[in-house]
C-alpha cells in the first residue's frame, strides 16, 4: 500500500446483498457514514452524491462499474473542504466475496497521485466507515465511528 493507494479488507456477518444495499442506500449510510445520504441509479456513467445533513454535497463522483452484488466502483472527489475540492477525482472500488460465514468486503480507494490530503483523509476515515457498516450490517445497532472523540 502507498500513499496513492488505500487497501481495507473487513469479513461482515451478513450477505453480500444486505453489504451491497447497506452501500448504495441513503437509509443505512445516514447511520454510519457521517450522517450522509448517498444518491445514485448505480448505472454506469451516472452520478452519485452523498448529501450531508444540511444539504451540501461533501462528495461527487460518477460510477465506473456496478455488479451487483460483487463489485461496485466509482469516482470520489471530496468537495467538503477547500483543501480537496481542487484534487483530480480518485476511484473507490469496492468488491464484495461471498463467504459461508458472510462475506468478504475489500475496499480499493486508489488513484491518489497529486491528492495528499484527500489520501489522508482517506486513511483515517474509511475504518471508521467500514466499522460503522459492520456493526449496524451485525448488530442492527447504528454507531457513526466517524464521529468518534478520543476520551
Amino acid at each position: 500500500m502507498s500513499n496513492t493507494e488505500f487497501i481495507y479488507m473487513a469479513v461482515i456477518a451478513a450477505p453480500r446483498e444486505k453489504v451491497w444495499e447497506a452501500l448504495t442506500t441513503a437509509e443505512f449510510t445516514q447511520q454510519y457514514w457521517h450522517r450522509t445520504l448517498v444518491q445514485s441509479d448505480y448505472r454506469k456513467g451516472s452520478a452519485i452524491e452523498f448529501v450531508t445533513a444540511d444539504g451540501e454535497v461533501g462528495v461527487r463522483g460518477e460510477i465506473l462499474r456496478s455488479q451487483y452484488p460483487a463489485e461496485l466502483s466509482y469516482s470520489w472527489q471530496f468537495l467538503r473542504m477547500d483543501e480537496t475540492s481542487g484534487d483530480a477525482p480518485s476511484r473507490v472500488t469496492f468488491r464484495l466475496e461471498a463467504l459461508d460465514v458472510g462475506t468478504r468486503l475489500v475496499v480499493i480507494h486508489d488513484r491518489l497521485e497529486g491528492a495528499a490530503r484527500t489520501a489522508e483523509m482517506v486513511t483515517f476515515g474509511w475504518p471508521h466507515v467500514i466499522c460503522g457498516l459492520k456493526t449496524l450490517l451485525e448488530t442492527d445497532s447504528a454507531i457513526d465511528f466517524s464521529l468518534a472523540k478520543a476520551s
